[in-house]
């Protein structure tokens, strides 16, 4: 047995107490035995065994009983667990295919106004559409130039040639990806894209620019992800290409 100080009052007693007897405060070393032989005690009442022998056998059977319990609980429980888990996704399954639904809808009902409007030159009605669903337009066939002639169109009614009118001609000549975005692809029209870029570059000869200028502009002032700030290109502006 050993004797401790009591922090609070300065009293000693044996470290066995659950707490001083002078004060009261709390033995936390005492207090977790005393709790132990209450447990115990508790148990050898409970299974009315008083026998040391028959006290072991009987935790080995209590313990064996208490992990059936735990096992159980937690086969239970994992069990709610995916039950839930498997509601959350039936709703979100249920969900997405609602919405994959629609989206299809959209797109029978909508393309083929879509490929009518882009054979008459009517971009009104296209963009209309974009606003409407945007993601099922950018994955219609002829979105890629669409994109590019519509930029283009841009440009070219653009009354005021400045730094900004110079970065939508970087972006067109250097970085189409810009209008069609990465999931686009120029592929079956390359050649019209290549007819606008011989356009645009004629356009830019009567301003008093050159591809090869605005080229190495652009390659020296894109950021890593190709973009250029328009700021930046305000030194590039010549005297006659306003208006």
């Amino acid at each position: 047995m050993k004797e401790i100080t009591c922090k609070n009052c300065g009293a000693v007693f044996s470290d066995e107490l659950d707490k001083c007897p002078y004060c009261g405060t709390m033995n936390k070393k005492g207090a977790y035995k005393k709790f132990r032989q209450k447990v115990s005690a508790f148990i050898d009442m409970m299974l009315g065994l008083k026998q040391e022998t028959h006290r072991s056998i009987s935790r080995g059977i209590l313990a064996a009983v208490l992990r059936s319990l735990i096992m159980i609980a937690i086969i239970v429980l994992a069990a709610y667990l995916f039950s839930k888990t498997v509601r959350v996704n039936y709703y979100n399954d249920k969900e997405y295919d609602e919405k994959a639904l629609e989206q299809i809808m959209w797109v029978e009902e909508n393309y083929e106004k879509l490929d009518e409007a882009y054979e008459k030159g009517d971009y009104q009605t296209i963009e209309k559409l974009y606003y409407q669903n945007s993601g099922a337009v950018t994955k219609w066939h002829y979105y890629p130039i669409y994109a590019l002639k519509s930029a283009y169109q841009d440009i070219m009614d653009d009354k005021y040639f400045n730094e900004y009118t110079l970065q939508d001609v970087m972006y067109f000549l250097f970085y189409p990806d810009h209008y069609i975005g990465y999931n686009g692809k120029i592929g079956d029209f390359y050649d019209e894209y290549e007819l606008l870029k011989g356009s645009l570059t004629t356009w830019l000869n009567t301003k008093g620019y050159s591809v090869s200028e605005l080229e190495e502009a652009y390659r020296s002032k894109c950021d890593s992800y190709g973009y250029v700030v328009a700021s930046d290109l305000k030194e590039l502006l010549k005297e006659g290409g306003n208006g």
